[in-house]
């Protein structure tokens, strides 16, 4: 992982390096309600209280995700102190972790490549994006590429040392996210025999025995769920072990989308690349890697996982971030075999296209964030935007003696890292909850009684620092007749927010404020009917 400069005045940065460009945007980004949030909400609850197996939301039992994420944010927060910018540096890391192993599984399955793979992964604008936010997808990615690593390694060697890897990638993605680690590496350990065909071909042995190392890598996970569970209820129980699992894939309660919602974003996750594919060279790059161990590999990784998440009826976009290693393994060796297959040129469509966002924000309408930020925050902001805009073109004119895809992967991750201001001034601008944050702690400095409803996600519980949540409203008119001086944190699903909340922020669904007991007595029916907030 040494950088130095090359004979001919290159820089030779490896491509997990560049990615540590996000660090000083992090915090660019408000915190991203309600997921992000309520994540961040969680892990601080997890240190507020000291129960480290059990997790706990608003005080109650959180089951919809294992502890992994909670724990490594915690082991953050202790070394570089409680922050936003220190809990997606953490998620940062796991990117970078993501583009080595990528680099090093290409190596493993084309000793003969020379890099293109992890340069392939480093460009794609979707993980750039998604990096730099507290989720739990990227720590997925990272264990699923260390579970690929110690698949090619045994199925193509029989190495007794990576089963263990094995194990311990297994294990770490299933307390990251759960079963669907499982899914993930089905793909490369079922077909085995197939893509290791061109060399010495993996048994059915070895692959009955990856198999079986995998599903016992669930143990731990198993283990920790029965700590947190054994002192609850049956239903919480049921709640845990079964309805997260089988629940999501048969019918899922949130983000339920039809089977072939997935395909038509498929290109769109890819970007650039599908943009430079000089798509009539595409066939002769196809035969020219038809024996490949690594384009084969890359299918085994990308395309089941693809079709088994059509299948499943919850659906998100960043459900399929650990699908686009395989993707780029396949793409590598593809490139490898039709060295000509992608056309740096057209990188300026992506600038033009940039640019002219940039110029829409600066010039059109009235963007959401526009007026809530204060005037000289969004004047930098733009300038940040068009520096990093200005950074790409120099990419562009002067990287020309790099390979196609190290010059484009570096352009694409500076555009990237430009939309982010402007998905601060045009979106998240205006969904930013960190004020009604602040005015929560000032109002319970001066003494004001706060409760929240029942159906909050922990908007605000780490950005405020609560020491524990606000206690809950179960009943939001019985309390606010109760307490006429109090103030109720309110939350709905769908609509605006009433006249008369306070500090009322729009949020992607519905809104949340701050209501005066007053207000929330008049409109009793919207709380009544608030919605729990949507899983992700």
């Amino acid at each position: 992982m040494n950088f130095r400069f090359g004979r001919d005045g290159q820089l030779r940065i490896p491509p997990a390096l560049w990615l540590l460009l996000l660090l000083p945007l992090l915090a660019v980004l408000p915190p991203v309600p309600i997921d992000e949030t309520r994540y961040l909400s969680i892990a601080w609850e997890m240190r507020q209280t000291g129960s480290w197996v059990t997790l706990h939301l608003n005080g109650s039992p959180y089951f919809d995700k294992p502890p992994l994420l909670f724990w490594l944010l915690n082991l953050g927060w202790s070394a570089l102190g409680v922050s936003l910018w220190s809990s997606r540096a953490l998620v940062v890391l796991c990117g970078v972790g993501c583009v080595a192993l990528c680099q090093r599984l290409e190596k493993r399955l084309s000793p003969d490549a020379s890099g293109q793979a992890p340069w392939l992964l480093l460009g794609l604008i979707f993980l750039a994006l998604f990096t730099g936010v507290v989720m739990f997808d990227v720590l997925l990615c990272l264990c699923v590429l260390l579970g690929f690593v110690a698949i090619a390694d045994y199925a193509q060697e029989g190495r007794t040392g990576a089963l263990w890897w094995l194990f311990m990638a297994s294990a770490f993605g299933l307390l990251a996210k759960g079963p669907v680690m499982l899914l993930h590496l089905a793909g490369p350990i079922l077909i085995a025999p197939w893509w290791t065909a061109s060399g010495p071909r993996a048994s059915w042995r070895r692959v009955l025995t990856m198999l079986l190392v995998a599903l016992l890598g669930g143990l731990p996970v198993l283990g920790w769920a029965w700590a947190a569970v054994h002192h609850l209820s049956t239903a919480d129980a049921d709640n845990l072990l079964l309805r997260q699992t089988a629940g999501r894939v048969v019918q899922s309660f949130a983000h339920n989308r039809p089977i072939w919602w997935y395909l038509p974003w498929t290109l769109v996750l890819l970007l650039p690349w599908p943009l430079l594919l000089r798509w009539r060279r595409l066939a002769s790059a196809v035969r020219g890697s038809r024996l490949s161990r690594a384009a084969r590999f890359g299918l085994c990784a990308s395309v089941p996982g693809l079709i088994a998440f059509c299948v499943v009826s919850g659906k998100q976009l960043h459900y399929l971030l650990p699908l686009l290693p395989g993707a780029t393994i396949l793409l590598g060796a593809w490139l490898r075999g039709e060295p000509t297959l992608l056309d740096i040129r057209r990188m300026w469509v992506l600038i033009a296209a940039v640019a002219g966002v940039l110029a829409w924000a600066m010039f059109g309408h009235e963007p959401l964030g526009r007026g809530i930020l204060e005037r000289p925050t969004v004047i930098w902001l733009y300038l940040l935007a068009a520096g990093l805009l200005v950074l790409s073109i120099i990419g562009m004119l002067v990287g020309r003696r790099l390979r196609v895809e190290q010059q484009a992967a570096i352009v694409a991750l500076l555009l990237a890292l430009a939309l982010l201001p402007l998905v601060r001034l045009q979106v998240l601008g205006a969904l930013d909850t960190r004020d009604v944050a602040r005015r929560v702690t000032a109002l319970q400095a001066q003494g004001v009684l706060v409760a929240r409803v029942p159906n909050d996600p922990g908007l605000i519980t780490f950005l405020a620092r609560l020491p524990a949540p606000l206690p809950e409203a179960s009943e939001p008119s019985d309390w606010a007749r109760e307490h006429p001086n109090g103030i109720l944190l309110a939350y709905e699903g769908r609509g605006a927010a009433p006249d008369g909340t306070q500090n009322a922020v729009r949020l992607a669904n519905g809104w949340v404020g701050l209501m005066p007991s007053s207000v929330a007595l008049s409109n009793a029916s919207v709380l009544d009917r608030a919605a729990p907030p949507p899983g992700d």
